[in-house]
């Protein structure tokens, strides 16, 4: 029987899952850029479907929520994912393996991403919204620190095919069993034409539009750094391996980061909360930017500590907020649309990180890039009405 304490452990792991997988492709990169001899702005294309498909995907992953419920979207967003990864294992071709990768398992990914998991968790514990999403959103960084170092383990031993296939396997092995589990709390049942009112009401205040700038902005500034911070550290002469799990251990600093920033938005509200967690986030896009010009290891361990603070909170933030300002029987559909934008964000992120080095032969415009798209994230976030955070 599902309660409040199993709801949020399975979507834990469920975030673990997804966002390992998604963040493997950061040590997939360059072993695909020499398998298909391709710029690194082209094949960045791939994780840009993924995260763009992540955005866009999140309304209709909203409404199947909120029709169906969890169990059935969970399990068949994993059961396409794995699908699509091992599709990608067998390609030759690029445009093949956006496809198949990009779109396919981006797709599935997309169903099984942090805004509908949050979401069910956050229905769980309406009094705690911000802490209880954040306890959930622990699994993203176990899920990272996991995964990227073992993918990129799979991929020096057995070769990039098969680390895709292990990871189709961890899909459908651990996700689809565990979410038989999941369920919304009773009081969540929809009522038959709810959502397209309340969605009408939501497009018309201004805290739905700022909190989707926010989105947006976030997932530019932080995909950006996610897709290329190995791709960097390799470059400053870091070991591929070092530079994984220093990738990996950003997430293990983000679980503090993260309790840090649910605590905080519940006492203080949004806007403070976001804004010292995205000080720390900025000064790690400056010590990331130090190891390019140095290739000094101190400032890759000062990037882990800085940068892993502000990893996450703008999910946990964003969600919160949203749930308690259009809390009801369409929240789903309603956090998928603001979500939706962080699609778009996302994508321009990982691919312009890419383009940007092939165009400047470095990682210095990326970065600038980056750290100018946290400080409109924290400008947005500051133009959310207070009363809109209260539960």
């Amino acid at each position: 029987m599902s309660g409040p304490r199993t709801s949020l452990a399975v979507a834990a792991l469920t975030m673990a899952v997804e966002n390992g997988t998604v963040m493997a492709f950061s040590v997939l990169y360059l072993p695909l850029v020499a398998e298909f001899g391709e710029g690194r702005g082209m094949v960045a294309m791939v994780q840009s479907g993924v995260v763009l498909l992540g955005g866009l995907g999140a309304p209709l992953a909203g409404a199947a929520l909120d029709r169906w419920g969890p169990r059935r979207l969970f399990q068949g967003g994993a059961a396409l994912a794995a699908l699509g990864l091992l599709w990608a294992s067998q390609v030759q071709s690029l445009p093949w393996l956006v496809l198949a990768y990009g779109v396919v398992a981006g797709a599935g990914l997309s169903f099984l991403a942090s805004q509908p998991n949050m979401v069910v968790v956050a229905q769980w514990f309406p009094r705690r919204r911000a802490q209880a999403i954040a306890l959930a959103d622990l699994g993203t960084p176990a899920g990272v620190f996991l995964l990227v170092p073992l993918t990129q383990l799979l991929v020096d031993r057995l070769g990039w095919r098969t680390s895709l296939q292990i990871l189709a396997a961890l899909l459908v092995v651990l996700v689809i069993p565990a979410n038989a589990l999941q369920r919304q709390p009773p009081a969540a049942a929809p009522a038959v034409g709810a959502g397209a009112r309340s969605l009408r009401t939501a497009l018309r205040t201004p805290t739905f539009w700022w909190l989707a700038l926010l989105r947006f902005f976030a997932g530019l500034g932080f995909t950006l750094v996610n897709t290329h911070a190995v791709a960097a550290a390799v470059g400053a002469g870091i070991p591929p391996l070092q530079a994984a799990a220093a990738l990996g251990s950003v997430s293990v600093v983000s679980l503090g980061g993260r309790l840090g920033v649910g605590w905080l938005a519940d006492r203080l509200g949004p806007a403070p909360a976001l804004t010292v967690s995205y000080s720390s986030g900025l000064a790690g896009i400056g010590c990331l930017g130090a190891l390019v010009a140095t290739g000094r290891w101190e400032w890759l361990a000062a990037f882990v500590g800085f940068y892993g603070l502000a990893q996450g909170s703008s999910g946990i933030v964003a969600t919160a907020a949203a749930t308690a300002a259009f809390h009801g029987q369409a929240v789903g559909v309603i956090t998928g649309w603001i979500a939706v934008a962080s699609g778009p964000g996302e994508a321009l992120g990982a691919w312009g990180g890419g383009a940007l080095y092939d165009w400047t032969g470095g990682y210095r415009a990326a970065l600038g890039l980056s750290a100018a798209a946290l400080v409109t994230g924290v400008a947005a976030i500051w133009q959310v009405r207070a009363r809109a955070w209260t539960p």
